[in-house]
């Protein structure tokens, strides 16, 4: 039945709203340290380009063969060129804003025998955009999907999140919301949040040492904001998923001894919750699959994206 529900995701629509970022890596060889200063001098062999951010939000849903439309934010720059040529490419609809004196986010990680060395973020703020140019779209596309994901990376394109929010809440949309920051308020009214563990404990101010300290405090967050449930993802530790006048479901991470990177973990898991919600399987049964497919990411170490083929066979 499950795998039938999923061979049928061509059937479902999302629109993602969020930041858009160029992911970079250079692969190659430690080969000693520096005479400039104590570092290692890594031979780059391979460099490798790919869409990040809400980007790889919308190519994961679009990988597991759902319908989707993207609005965010660009600059006038190569990697904006390179974003939505890719985008365009994985069948994928997008409305991408140009912003001047703007320049999309670019990351690049250097990796040495599958181990990330260092990252080097390339970014400056959005000072000022017509926030009306992105709600008249989101306007249109709306009334025609049946989940709405915000990608927050912090980067500007959810200004007007909490607009945003109202108008799929008027449209009895469900809201998915990957957040950011340490202000949970604008995201008051959303269906599912889905922090990882070192956010949520940004965002309550507290340490949680145990299951009981994350369900405590994750009920709270819930009822403050007005919230449906909580997946909180927790690396080595799985993730847990929080509901009021439900029992906490804390789901084991698939051990790999060979993981050494989580990097698009959480854009994987908010893209497979979107389109199994949307074929209405329980919440439940969503979160294990997807803590499963996000175990089946990391343990590539490769920054691979999931097929549909890859998907079914956990199920």
């Amino acid at each position: 039945m499950l795998k039938q529900i999923v061979s049928n995701f061509n059937n479902i629509n999302i629109l993602v709203i969020g930041d858009i970022i160029l992911d970079r890596y250079y692969y190659g060889v430690n080969i000693g340290n520096s005479s400039e200063s104590p570092t290692p001098i890594i031979k780059v062999n391979n460099v490798q380009e790919k869409p990040g951010g809400a980007a790889n939000v919308a190519i994961n849903i679009s990988n597991l063969k759902g319908n989707v439309n993207i609005i965010s934010l660009s600059g006038y720059d190569y990697a904006s060129k390179y974003i939505k040529n890719k985008l365009i490419s994985n069948n994928i609809k997008c409305d991408l804003i140009k912003v001047k004196n703007y320049n999309t986010v670019i990351k690049s990680r250097v990796i040495s025998d599958s181990n990330q060395i260092v990252r080097l973020d390339l970014e400056n703020k959005i000072n000022y955009f017509k926030s009306s140019t992105m709600i008249k779209k989101i306007r249109l596309i709306l009334p025609n999907v049946n989940m709405l994901v915000l990608s927050d990376y912090n980067k500007g394109t959810l200004s007007s999140v909490k607009e945003i929010i109202k108008l799929a809440r008027n449209l009895n949309i469900p809201i998915i919301v990957d957040p950011k920051g340490n202000n949970y308020d604008k995201y008051n009214g959303a269906n599912i949040l889905t922090p990882n563990i070192y956010e949520f404990q940004k965002v309550i101010g507290n340490i949680c040492y145990s299951n009981d300290d994350i369900v405590f405090y994750g009920l709270n967050i819930i009822e403050k904001y007005n919230l449906s449930a909580l997946l909180i993802t927790r690396d080595k530790h799985g993730v847990s998923l929080i509901q009021p006048n439900n029992d906490p479901l804390h789901i084991p991470a698939i051990q790999n001894k060979n993981i050494f990177n989580v990097v698009g973990a959480g854009d994987l898991i908010i893209s497979i919750l979107a389109l199994l919600l949307s074929s209405n399987v329980n919440i439940k049964d969503a979160c294990i699959l997807s803590n499963k497919a996000a175990g089946l990411l990391v343990s590539k170490n490769n920054y691979f994206n999931i097929k549909l083929e890859d998907f079914i066979s956990l199920i």
